[in-house]
């Protein structure tokens, strides 16, 4: 039988250190978050109305921002405040950034899981926990991620409650206009185009299959999320690079970007190509 050890949990202050080195562990390292290959940007980031941010990352592939607040003990109402605010003024810094507020706390209270599920449309956000263990006279760090507001999209998506087209006429009707824009694309190279609405968000199906997903954000902009096929995903990386667009990607499938009318119908040449690629239809369109 092979020699297996028990293993000790410590909270970091019981290992002899505190805030500043957790934080500087994380700084110096950010893949021990798991959050993917993301890169330090600042660390004690001066904030305009007072207060720092322990971290600023960016993930190099898209240039999407996470703010991290680290706590340690139990998560409690004044470090979830802080950690949305700072989640806030960083996306007012940068607009057109993807961002994801991050709380590493040794302890994720249900306080916490409360507070995200209220704002999960709003508020893209991670609770990460930490803990270190000790293995004989050796000790890591070792971090869970507990909750994540993001919930990715299906296929197919149920619903206890239907909603129509008069919910977001009357609560959100320039998100609806950029739906609207956008399906008029898609049906220039598909003859059906299928809409689903939902409470807060709304898809477009092709081929019966929901293809596009549509999420509301502040001030009438729209955050889409396009499934392409497979092939034809860095065709629409490309493209999306040679315009300057910032977008995202979600399980390196999808393909995230924040917009409002006036700017899809700025790049709409942009837009036809990734609509020809939503469902293999053939590239006859360029960017110039």
């Amino acid at each position: 039988m092979s020699d297996i050890r028990s293993t000790e949990v410590l909270t970091v202050r019981d290992a002899g250190h505190d805030e500043y080195w957790l934080r500087d562990r994380i700084y110096d390292d950010p893949s021990i978050l798991g959050l993917g290959d993301l890169q330090a940007v600042m660390k004690e980031r001066i904030q305009a109305q007072g207060g720092r941010l322990d971290i600023l990352l960016k993930d190099p592939a898209d240039d999407s921002m996470y703010e991290v607040e680290i706590q340690l003990g139990a998560t409690d109402e004044t470090h979830i405040v802080r950690t949305i605010e700072y989640w806030d003024n960083e996306k007012r810094k940068w607009p057109n950034r993807s961002h994801t507020a991050v709380l590493v706390a040794e302890v994720i209270t249900n306080r916490f899981f409360n507070v995200v599920h209220l704002l999960s449309q709003a508020v893209p956000i991670i609770g990460i926990q930490v803990t270190i263990i000790k293995i004989g006279e050796a000790t890591g760090l070792h971090f869970t991620k507990v909750i994540d507001s993001y919930q990715e999209p299906e296929d197919e998506e149920p619903s206890s409650q239907t909603y129509t087209e008069k919910h977001w006429i009357d609560n959100y009707p320039e998100v609806l206009e950029c739906v609207k824009w956008y399906r008029e694309l898609l049906r220039t190279n598909y003859p059906e185009v299928g809409i689903r609405y939902f409470e807060n968000y709304i898809s477009l199906t092709v081929g019966g299959i929901a293809r596009v997903w549509v999420n509301r954000r502040k001030n009438g902009r729209a955050l889409f999320e396009i499934k392409c096929v497979s092939e034809n995903i860095d065709q629409v990386v490309e493209a999306l690079d040679k315009e300057g667009i910032s977008y995202g990607t979600r399980s390196n499938k999808n393909i995230t970007f924040n917009v409002n009318l006036q700017q899809l119908n700025e790049k709409k040449l942009l837009h036809t190509l990734i609509a020809k690629m939503i469902s293999g239809a053939p590239n006859q369109t360029s960017v110039s």
